[in-house]
């Protein structure tokens, strides 16, 4: 499987460099007179003269720690230390080519030291930088032009923004633990259409893909959890049969006032054959998210940053009678430059059809300071915060119940400390 999709790769790139960057010289050159032969000795000259090698980094570190000093349930009261890298690099081979990769690096708990923790009345104690491991979230080559895009590879889909990590402690967990998309093997393209500044910038975008599985989802430092094929996890199936369609529209209105929406539609394929499920049970997980982004500037010293975010999950885990819905709101307030105060929340729904149901709500307050640029870093934060996690469950006839063992109600304090650097 590996090697198949090394030449896929392969055949990609012949692709883009080959199809997209020659097609329309090839046109010009041959309605001219000219033969093929001349155009390829142009073409060869060409592809030196526009041969830019160029390599960009950037490096993105933090640590935090995390005082879960109050929980209903016992294996929830501990200290967390945690630390999390983030490398992106991008290798520009041509004007319009280049290689792109994104190296994660954190905690990567496996079942097995999930199964571990279950076991113990206190959850395992104290957790201080442990099952620390890497892998490539993504690897991929693309072509850009002004008017669109194209990729191939390994990538994350654009599939709603509330997961973003960089704007508070905790307020983007619900949203990258249940529906940021990462780690697709696939297609996939962007088209913009519009300005800014004048009607609004118009980014369609769509990608067909399959879960990385069993091709570039090795790590090391540590093992990752990896589900069974049993599991029939949406999305699994082999080819390209899952599919993203998405639409971001952006305005600049002025000097630091912007306005972005977000919208897109998610279908992760099923594997019929391989799931427990009734086969009456069984449907592709389906899934659409909208949401908005407001910047605006109160005065010369206070900027506000508002985002809301609605995510809607069907046919959850590829179960026809399971579903589950997101809500986030959080609001940012920079003043004088360099502090910032944030305050959101967070809701989830679960729902499953003649079971249990529950509910979970987040609420995070919040603040910060950013340190000035100098020579070794280019921007330096430093955030403490606390948290407020709450739970219930509602019987199958919706009536509410203490979650009581299985509650996540939690009380945490937090500290964050994040460097960034371009190189």
């Amino acid at each position: 499987m590996k090697k198949t999709f090394l030449i896929f790769l392969q055949s990609i790139v012949i692709l883009f460099t080959g199809f997209i960057a020659n097609a329309a010289s090839l046109e010009e050159h041959l309605a001219n007179g000219e033969n093929f032969q001349d155009f390829l000795v142009h073409e060869a000259r060409f592809s030196f003269q526009n041969f830019e090698p160029k390599i960009s980094n950037r490096l993105i570190f933090d640590v935090g720690f995390e005082d879960r000093y109050q929980a209903t349930n016992r294996q929830n009261e501990f200290n967390d230390s945690t630390a999390n890298l983030r490398f992106y690099s991008n290798f520009k081979l041509f004007k319009r080519f280049q290689i792109n990769s994104y190296l994660r690096a954190g905690r990567l708990d496996s079942i097995k030291e999930t199964e571990r923790r279950r076991s113990s009345a206190h959850g395992g104690g104290d957790r201080s930088f442990e099952n620390l491991g890497a892998y490539f979230e993504e690897l991929n080559i693309s072509s850009n032009h002004e008017n669109y895009s194209l990729m191939a590879g390994k990538f994350d889909l654009d599939f709603g923004t509330a997961w973003r990590w960089d704007r508070g402690l905790w307020i983007h967990n619900f949203a990258q633990d249940n529906y940021k998309q990462i780690e697709k093997l696939g297609l996939s393209g962007v088209y913009r259409i519009g300005d800014e500044k004048k009607t609004g910038r118009y980014n369609f975008g769509f990608s067909a893909f399959a879960n990385d599985r069993k091709n570039l989802d090795n790590s090391f430092g540590a093992q990752r959890s990896s589900s069974q094929k049993s599991d029939a996890t949406p999305g699994d199936v082999r080819g390209l049969q899952s599919y993203n369609a998405s639409l971001n529209i952006n305005f600049d209105f002025a000097s630091n006032e912007k306005l972005t929406y977000n919208f897109s539609y998610l279908s992760l394929a099923v594997n019929r054959r391989a799931s427990q499920l009734l086969a009456s049970k069984i449907a592709d997980q389906k899934s659409f998210v909208a949401g908005l982004n407001y910047q605006y500037p109160l005065n010369s010293k206070i900027d506000l940053d508002a985002l809301l975010e609605y995510a809607k999950i069907n046919n959850f885990g590829g179960n026809k009678d399971a579903s589950q819905n997101y809500f986030t709101a959080n609001l940012i307030t920079r003043f004088y430059r360099n502090y910032s105060f944030l305050v959101g929340n967070s809701l989830r729904r679960n729902y499953q059809l003649g079971l249990d149901s529950f509910e979970q709500n987040l609420s995070e307050i919040s603040i910060g300071y950013e340190f000035d640029k100098n020579i070794f870093f280019d921007t330096l934060t430093l955030q403490a915060g606390y948290k407020m996690l709450r739970g219930d469950r509602r019987d199958s006839l919706q009536n509410v119940n203490l979650m009581g063992a299985n509650s996540a109600n939690q009380n945490s304090f937090g500290l964050l400390l994040r460097y960034y650097k371009n190189f």
